[in-house]
């Protein structure tokens, strides 16, 4: 039975000492400015402790422009001992630190300018954060520790910039399931006024701090430093951000399989998402990217990992009509995917039946072995809908310069800086089955020596409609057939990708695609995931 605990701003550290299993520490309404942390605690599946409070906001409140300044400066420390600027150093300086603890809820709380972090998870297991909602902060939710494992996050919303019109696009989606269809060029500090340098940008490629950068800004919703994994992200709203999910693992070589490993990304919006919205660094194996909703994220997957294996995205939508920074702004193309020169392949990776509303080369240069991109239906277009003018190439603007078998490995990754490699049978890379708007699809680039399936196509997509991120404009009508894979899971088997009934693209009749990748989900015990919103506990004040 679960036993709640009332607390305020002066007795809720106080409770949070005595926390045995079953406490539901319920915060009165109000505001709490002072840190909080949680340690050494307990819970159990059935009794887990609950943080719980609708009504309180925790942090300082801090807006970013009162924080700019020294969120600058303290990334040029950094700078200073030779290291990449950034606050990542001090991701722990967080308004809740919950620190080796298992079966913890948080849920229904609300953070308010944590600058650098909201929350913060050190060495815990089985934890679940729930309906939080978080406004500004480098991190909203940070997490480390090689025992750190089974997390949820679920339910939850991030604003990182809160200058422009978030909150308007964030009830928007969640009461008529998209964002305004019609809106504005965005005219947000993030997105269109702050140069992707001044954020992000290193003094060795000419990009010093400076106290006018906006670094507190490079930072993530999901940030992970080497944790085990067997995270889901589901259903949670990130808008005007710099990352979404970002996880990193740096373990030594031997011991990197353990760790970044079995995630699930799944039913998610990301909007305006300035840099990245789905990041495995390093090295990470396992992964699910499924049904999900980009709208206008400059690089929605960044794939620069060192080893990696056995991905699957399917099922995604995503839309792209502004391009993010001022004008004179050079990293605001984009692409669909970003790949490294080079890395050591761990398992397949498959990119299969998502569907596109863009002006975006799909992989304009560098390489992925062990990569299957098949059945996606990609609509290059304007933002009014109409055929994209002068429209990107898919495979990078050098696409039809030659390859040599002798160039030098230092010559091949120059060639490969303006162009995705050509040398898919080496590397396991296979195109099929995708139907792409673009002139030279597929055969100027089967001419250039892009080896493209016999079932790729070029034809004209016939979308429902083209209202910006609305999810059943990008249904398609008289779909093709898809093309039939075999994909292989992580324990070796090996399941179709579809069935005679399956189209290409996102949409299929039943809903969005959907095929079982992920067995791992279902170790989280079922009864943990309830909320625990009208439940007849006993109370106590504290």
């Amino acid at each position: 039975m679960q036993r709640r605990v009332i607390v305020d701003r002066s007795t809720v550290q106080d409770a949070m000492r005595r926390a045995i299993a079953g406490d539901v520490i319920s915060l009165s309404p109000g505001d709490y400015p002072d840190r909080l942390v949680i340690s050494g605690k307990s819970g159990s599946p059935s009794e887990p402790i609950i943080i719980y409070g609708p009504g309180a906001a925790i942090g300082s409140k801090t807006d970013f422009e009162d924080y700019r300044v020294e969120g600058n400066r303290l990334s040029k420390r950094m700078e200073d001992e030779g290291k990449f600027p950034g606050l990542y150093y001090l991701a722990d300086d967080a308004a809740l630190i919950v620190r080796d603890c298992q079966w913890i809820i948080l849920e229904d709380l609300r953070f308010d300018g944590c600058w650098p972090t909201a929350v913060y998870f050190d060495n815990c297991q089985n934890v679940i954060v729930r309906g939080v909602h978080f406004r500004g902060g480098t991190f909203a939710i940070g997490a480390t520790g090689g025992n750190t494992r089974h997390m949820l996050v679920e339910g939850c919303s991030w604003i990182q910039d809160k200058s422009g019109k978030g909150e308007i696009d964030l009830a928007s989606i969640v009461k008529n399931g998209h964002p305004d269809p019609n809106p504005p060029p965005p005219q947000t500090e993030l997105w269109s006024k702050t140069l992707w340098t001044q954020i992000h940008g290193a003094a060795k490629d000419g990009f010093p701090v400076k106290d006018t950068d906006a670094r507190a800004f490079d930072g993530d919703f999901f940030r992970a430093w080497t944790i085990a994994g067997y995270v889901v992200i589901r259903k949670n709203i990130v808008i005007d951000a710099f990352n979404a999910v970002h996880m990193f693992n740096e373990a030594a070589a031997d011991r990197v399989q353990a760790y970044c490993k079995n995630v699930l990304i799944e039913d998610n919006w990301f909007v305006r998402i300035r840099d990245n919205a789905v990041e495995p660094e390093n090295h990470a194996f396992n992964w699910t990217v499924r049904h999900n909703k980009f709208v206008d994220c400059y690089m929605p997957f960044s794939f620069e990992m060192v080893s990696s294996g056995h991905f699957y995205v399917y099922g995604n939508l995503g839309w792209n009509a502004h391009k993010p920074g001022p004008l004179t702004d050079d990293h605001a193309a984009g692409q669909l995917l970003k790949f490294p020169d080079t890395r050591e392949v761990s398992g397949p990776h498959y990119v299969f039946n998502n569907t596109w509303l863009t002006r975006m080369a799909v992989a304009k240069k560098k390489r992925f072995a062990g990569f299957y991109h098949f059945n996606n239906a990609i609509a290059l277009r304007e933002p009014n809908g109409a055929p994209a003018v002068d429209p990107p190439n898919v495979f990078g603007s050098q696409w039809a310069a030659p390859d040599s078998p002798d160039f030098s490995p230092e010559d091949l990754i120059l060639s490969e800086e303006k162009r995705f490699t050509k040398r898919w049978e080496a590397l396991a890379i296979v195109f099929d089955g995708d139907t792409i708007e673009h002139p030279n699809f597929p055969d100027a680039y089967r001419g250039a020596a892009y080896a493209l399936g016999a079932k790729s196509r070029g034809a004209q997509l016939h979308l429902s409609g083209v209202r910006f991120g609305v999810p059943e404009d990008l249904k398609l009508e008289n779909a093709s057939k898809a093309t039939t894979f075999q994909i292989i899971l992580a324990n070796g088997q090996t399941i179709p990708s579809g069935n005679d009934a399956t189209s290409i693209g996102a949409w299929q009749t039943s809903g969005l695609f959907a095929v079982n990748t992920c067995g791992f989900e279902s170790l989280w015990p079922g009864e943990i995931f309830a909320s625990i919103s009208g439940k007849d506990d006993s109370e106590n004040d504290v």
